[in-house]
C-alpha cells in the first residue's frame, strides 16, 4: 500500500492504531483534525512537513490546551507501527483515503464539513463512495417479516438502479445490502467494526471482486465493536447517501433512533419509515417529528429522493409491500401527506429557506410577517433537539445576524428558549405555530 508522506501523516495524527495508546498519544478527533490542518494551512505548512522536521520549530506558535506539542510529537513517533499494520492491511486487499484524495466521499466534505473523517479505509469499487443511493437502516434484532421486507426492499432498488448504503451489520443492514447484491445491484456499507474481517468473508467477497460493492470505515480496520464508533457512524450512512428509509426503530435507545434524529435535525437526506403494528416501535415517534411514512405505491424509488410520493397506478415489482394507508382519505386516493396527532408529516429534504406564500391565482399574495414565518422553521428544526445559531441560519440561508436577531425576541416573547454550554435554542413547547399565515384567504 503505497501513500504519500501527506497522508502518512493524517494517518499517524488521527487513526488509532491500538488499545495501548495513552493519553499524550490520543488521536486527533474529526474537529481537533480540522482546526489544526487549518492552522497549518494559514502557516503555510503542510502534514508532510511535520515528518522531516524540528516539530517544536515548527509548531512554535502552536497554542492549544487540548493539542500540546507533545501530543503531536507522540502521535508523529508511531511509523513503524504505522508501517506494521499498513503491509497487513495491504495483504487483505484494503485501501485507504484522506480528505484530499480524489476519490473521498464529496456527500462527507458538504454535508459534513469540519465533521468529515480524516481517513477512511476500505475494499471494493471505490466508485460507490460517490454514487448516492437509498441508505436503508433497522434494528439488528429485527423479526423475520420486517427481514424479508428489507430483502425485497434491496432487490426493488437493484432492479431500479439504486445502489443501497447501509452499516453492514447484522439485521436489517445485511438483509437491505445482500438484497440488492443478490439482484445484480450495488451495495455501499459504512463499517463501525472489523473492517479487516469483512473484507475477507465469504458473505461479500465475491461482490467485492465483481465491483458491486465496497466497504468503508473511518475507524481502524481491526478495531472490535465499539458503542461510541457504532453511534458516531450513522451519520456517515445518511450523508453517503441520497434518501433513507427506517425499517424498524426503538424509541429514545439504539443506533438506528439516534441516527434518525440526527437526520432530521441535519436535514441531509429525505427521511421515510415503514409503517408497524408494533407498539414498541419508534416509527410512529419518527413521523411526528419530521420524518414520512413510506408508501405503499410507489412508481420509482426517485421520488424517495424528491421527498414526495404521487400516488401511483400501479404496484412495485416483486410484490413488495410497501405501506398499509393509514388515513382514511389515503383510501379514498387523497395524495396529500398523512398528519399526524401533532404536526402534519412532511418531507425532511425540504428547500433549507423560509417557506414562500403563495396566493390563488388572480389575487394579491397576502401581506406576510417574516418573524412569524421564522418561529413556524424553527419549530420544525428544533422539535426533536435545539440547535445552534450557527446551524439554523445555515439550514434557512439567512444571516446570522438577521437569525440572531429574531432568536433574541423569541426568547423575550417567550417563544423560543436558550440553552447554554453550548448555547444553543429551541422552539418553546408550550406555543403553537399560527397555521393562519400559511392559511389565510
Amino acid at each position: 500500500m503505497h501513500l504519500t508522506p501527506q497522508a502518512q501523516a493524517v494517518m499517524l495524527l488521527t487513526v488509532s492504531l491500538g488499545k495501548s495508546e495513552s493519553q499524550d498519544g490520543r488521536p486527533f478527533s474529526n474537529s481537533e483534525w480540522a482546526k489544526f490542518a487549518i492552522w497549518l494551512k494559514d502557516h503555510g505548512l503542510e502534514p508532510a512537513t511535520l515528518l522531516k522536521g524540528d516539530v517544536e520549530s515548527l509548531l512554535a506558535g502552536w497554542v492549544d490546551r487540548t493539542i500540546p506539542v507533545t501530543r503531536i510529537r507522540a502521535l508523529l513517533s508511531r511509523g513503524a507501527a504505522l508501517g506494521l499494520a499498513l503491509e497487513k492491511w495491504q495483504r487483505a486487499g484494503l485501501w485507504v483515503l484522506t480528505r484530499s484524495d480524489q476519490d473521498y466521499p464529496e456527500r462527507f466534505k458538504r454535508r459534513l464539513r469540519s465533521e468529515s473523517p480524516a481517513v477512511l479505509f476500505g475494499c471494493g469499487n471505490k466508485a460507490l463512495l460517490n454514487a448516492g443511493g437509498i441508505a436503508v437502516v433497522g434494528s439488528r434484532d429485527a423479526n423475520e417479516e420486517d427481514l424479508a421486507y428489507t430483502d425485497k426492499l434491496g432487490a426493488e432498488a437493484a432492479a431500479q438502479g439504486h445502489s443501497i448504503v447501509s452499516g453492514g451489520a447484522r439485521g436489517v443492514d445485511q438483509s437491505a445490502m445482500l438484497g440488492a447484491l443478490e439482484r445484480k445491484g450495488t451495495a455501499l456499507g459504512v463499517l463501525a467494526d472489523s473492517l479487516l474481517r469483512s473484507a475477507t468473508s465469504s458473505k461479500y467477497r465475491k461482490h467485492i471482486m465483481s465491483g458491486d460493492l465496497a466497504l468503508i470505515s473511518p475507524f481502524n480496520p481491526e478495531a472490535g465493536f465499539n458503542v461510541g464508533n457504532a453511534m458516531s457512524r450513522n451519520r456517515y450512512i445518511y450523508c453517503l447517501a441520497d434518501a433513507a428509509v427506517v425499517i424498524s426503530s426503538t424509541p429514545d435507545k439504539g443506533g438506528t433512533w439516534n441516527g434518525a434524529l440526527e437526520d432530521l435535525r441535519a436535514g441531509w437526506v429525505p427521511l421515510w419509515v415503514k409503517q408497524s403494528n408494533d407498539r414498541k416501535s419508534g416509527n410512529r415517534q419518527l413521523v411526528q417529528r419530521g420524518a414520512r411514512w413510506l408508501p405503499e405505491d410507489l412508481p420509482s424509488f426517485s421520488n424517495l429522493l424528491e421527498g414526495s410520493h404521487p400516488r401511483p397506478s400501479h404496484t412495485l415489482s416483486n410484490d413488495l409491500p410497501l405501506l398499509a394507508p393509514e388515513a382514511e382519505s389515503e383510501k379514498r386516493g387523497d395524495t396529500r401527506p398523512i398528519a399526524t396527532s401533532q404536526q402534519p408529516a412532511k418531507p425532511v429534504a425540504e428547500t433549507s429557506s423560509i417557506p414562500r406564500a403563495s396566493a390563488p391565482e388572480g389575487q394579491a399574495p397576502v401581506d406576510i410577517d417574516f418573524y412569524e414565518l421564522f418561529l413556524a422553521r424553527l419549530l420544525d428544526l428544533t422539535s426533536a433537539a435545539p440547535m445552534t445559531a450557527d446551524d439554523i441560519a445555515a439550514r434557512l440561508h439567512l444571516e446570522k445576524s438577521q437569525v440572531s436577531a429574531w432568536l433574541k425576541r423569541a426568547v423575550g416573547d417567550g417563544k423560543a428558549s436558550k440553552i447554554l454550554k453550548p448555547l444553543r435554542y429551541q422552539f418553546a413547547t408550550s406555543q403553537e405555530p399560527q397555521e393562519s399565515l400559511f392559511n389565510k384567504d
